[in-house]
């Protein structure tokens, strides 16, 4: 009741006597625009006030006085008094995004209307007539002195006793965090408090929230709230585990346009508005790897090439010495790319950064939309320089979309209260990188999802991945990826704090995969297409070399096209076979290529024909499986099957095949050991006199 009377002596004292005009403002008001010699005053009382808000723009025109009037009229007649003040009372404008008194109230004081002290009604009925130049936030001194205005004229009208109003204006104002203020009840806090900014600094406060603007954005409400319950779970989670792991955030990107399909910005926005997800800059550790492994591929490194991860030593600039070690602290001596990105090898992947150099990977992560400033020292590689969530994200999403960089965005379109379109936005696109080094990066990277550290994020869909940690536990990410979604997460505190072992592979891997999998069960499971200017060919995994039949480690390699090997591996103690280099290398890999596991014959007499019809190379498999294919009848033929996992290296089948008189052949393989996550390599070879032949497929296990 305090409150109402508040309003109507400040800004209708007539209002119970007259029948939606008052001549008596229309004639002041009047008088003061032909002073002024313009429309500064308008004379309204609530109930034209309430038509104008409810059917009209803020347009000062003479015909739109008139239409206020006519529709007031009208007003009168079908309400009551007490039905105009509710109404009007409960869509009227208070600043800070808040429209009525209910949303007022929380905003500015966090309690509900019913509870607002005589002070409290003062200052919010005195916030009407003009909420930006009386808002007690950025001008308290012109709120406290409408406050005294208002407290005044209730005096004047009777409604409250002198003594009353005296000690009203001495009630100091006690507001809700301003950083929290404007955003009690929206949806998504963290992702409208992102556009806010913009969308004022081009239309202004008033015609933000008083223009009647219809504002389309990227936004998805559905993502954005199964994101904000991950986060805050997984960080429950954390808390309930004693991990110190306090703070999350998460951003959604569509790699193919940028838009922003989720944000959360942190455990809680109440609690703290800063958001983690485009704000917080943070060290991303082996997060940033992937640039290192992009720039290599620029430069026509293959993934088969050799690095040697074994003790390294620097000494810095002020005299002291930098041994970086693996996460395991154990040393995997020579290992190709592959395996060093998969398994996120440090001293392996800093001498690839040595090899490429460090500004050439600085100059890439800025191509890809990595804006942050990056030093191009030795430990850039292990993400020693700060980046934002969204950066990062927004990066990996040129691998995800073909060699495109999208840049992020929130806002699609605007128009005013007409319909009229203020701006309609289409995606910023630019073309980064070669479709065959993105597509070559997202395969990488679905092996660290598949074998590597990001394992607990599989999903046993097309996707790609990396985790990040930094020293002592102060930071961990997972970004991951499908052809048509990027999701990063980021765990930590804002003190830097150590978290207790709290790492990229752990917890965010974990939020990350809460998010996608219901996400991703509703969409098609497309895989990357694979470029023309990318060939498969069958390599040892000990030199890199192309496979001969008696090679302990052979598996299936994507090459850019004319950086794939061309000498076989002859450590084992088999010479290549003749002519391998050229026209038979070509022959192998394009065969490879082409999906079909081909023989590769041991000897240049040789015609024995072999193949493998299933499983083929990449497909998934379920454990028993058959290995199945054909030969000459009469030939012998060996399944040698090897199981990879993470750093579990084991062979779980050895044995000969029965071969029947069409020279088919079949033998069941049934594991005892079978992770998920594990790839099965396959070494099938046959024998028939003089004549031997060998061949190699890769599979994953679901």
């Amino acid at each position: 009741r305090t409150f109402q009377r508040a309003v109507i002596d400040t800004e209708d004292a007539g209002f119970y006597r007259h029948h939606g005009i008052s001549l008596r403002g229309v004639l002041r008001a009047s008088f003061r625009n032909v002073r002024e010699r313009g429309l500064a005053e308008g004379g309204s009382t609530i109930t034209q006030q309430l038509a104008r808000n409810l059917f009209l723009t803020n347009e000062k025109a003479l015909s739109r006085k008139i239409a206020e009037m006519l529709l007031a009229v009208q007003i009168e007649r079908r309400l009551t008094k007490d039905e105009i003040l509710e109404r009007y009372l409960n869509q009227v404008y208070f600043g800070q995004g808040a429209y009525g008194v209910e949303a007022a109230s929380e905003v500015y004081f966090g309690k509900p209307a019913q509870d607002l002290t005589l002070p409290e009604s003062a200052l919010l009925a005195g916030l009407i007539r003009a909420p930006s130049y009386d808002s007690p936030y950025d001008r308290p001194d012109r709120a406290m002195a409408r406050r005294a205005e208002v407290l005044q004229r209730m005096v004047e009208l009777a409604d409250i006793k002198p003594a009353q109003m005296r000690a009203a204006q001495l009630a100091p104002i006690q507001l809700v965090d301003k950083g929290n203020a404007g955003f009690i009840g929206i949806r998504a806090p963290w992702f409208v408090s992102y556009i806010l900014p913009t969308l004022l600094q081009r239309y202004g406060e008033d015609v933000l929230y008083k223009g009647g603007l219809r504002i389309y954005t990227t936004l998805d409400l559905a993502w954005q709230a199964q994101a904000e319950a991950v986060v805050k779970a997984g960080i429950d989670r954390a808390d309930h585990d004693k991990l110190n792991a306090h703070q999350g955030a998460m951003i959604v990107l569509d790699p193919q346009t940028g838009s922003i399909r989720a944000m959360i910005g942190g455990y809680d926005f109440r609690a703290s508005q800063f958001n983690r997800a485009w704000q917080a800059r943070r060290q991303p550790g082996s997060a940033f790897k992937p640039f290192t492994y992009a720039a290599a591929l620029l430069r026509g490194i293959p993934f088969t090439t050799m690095l040697q991860d074994d003790p390294i030593s620097y000494t810095l600039t002020d005299g002291t010495t930098w041994e970086p070690k693996n996460f395991d602290n154990k040393w995997y001596g020579w290992v190709t790319m592959r395996y060093a990105l998969e398994n996120s090898l440090n001293a392996a992947t800093i001498r690839l950064e040595e090899r490429v150099g460090p500004e050439n990977i600085v100059a890439l992560a800025h191509r890809l939309g990595v804006e942050s400033l990056l030093q191009p020292t030795p430990s850039l590689t292990l993400g020693a320089s700060d980046v934002t969530l969204m950066e990062l994200a927004s990066a990996y999403g040129v691998f995800a979309s073909g060699g495109v960089r999208a840049a992020p965005m929130a806002i699609l379109k605007v128009t005013d209260s007409k319909g009229n379109v203020l701006e309609d936005n289409v995606p910023q696109r630019t073309v980064v990188l070669s479709p065959e080094v993105a597509y070559m990066m997202a395969d990488l990277l679905k092996g660290n999802v598949r074998r590597g550290t990001g394992a607990a994020a599989n999903l046993g869909i097309p996707q790609g991945g990396k985790t990040g940690t930094t020293d002592d536990y102060r930071n961990a990410w997972f970004i991951g990826f499908t052809p048509t979604i990027v999701t990063g997460v980021w765990v930590g505190n804002d003190d830097n704090s150590p978290m207790k072992k709290v790492t990229g592979g752990g917890l965010p891997a974990q939020i990350w995969a809460a998010f996608m999998k219901p996400v991703t069960d509703t969409m098609p499971k497309t895989d990357w297409p694979r470029p023309a200017g990318v060939v498969e060919a069958v390599t040892c995994g000990t030199t890199g070399l192309l496979a001969a039949s008696d090679c302990p480690d052979p598996h299936p390699e994507l090459f850019i096209k004319g950086t794939e090997p061309t000498t076989y591996d002859q450590s084992h103690g088999t010479s290549s076979p003749s002519g391998a280099a050229g026209p038979s290398t070509a022959a192998a890999a394009g065969q490879v290529a082409a999906g079909q596991a081909t023989a590769v014959a041991s000897s240049p007499a040789s015609s024995l024909p072999l193949t493998v019809t299933s499983p083929r190379n990449g497909s998934q498999v379920s454990a028993p499986f058959l290995v199945k294919g054909t030969t000459r009848a009469g030939a012998g033929v060996h399944v040698a099957v090897q199981l990879k996992a993470g750093f579990l290296n084991m062979q779980v089948a050895d044995a000969d095949a029965p071969v029947d008189a069409s020279g088919n052949f079949a033998y069941l393989v049934n594991p005892a050991v079978k992770p998920a996550g594990g790839t099965f390599t396959i070494v099938v070879s046959a024998a028939a006199g003089q004549d031997t032949a060998s061949t190699a497929v890769s599979v994953q296990e679901q």
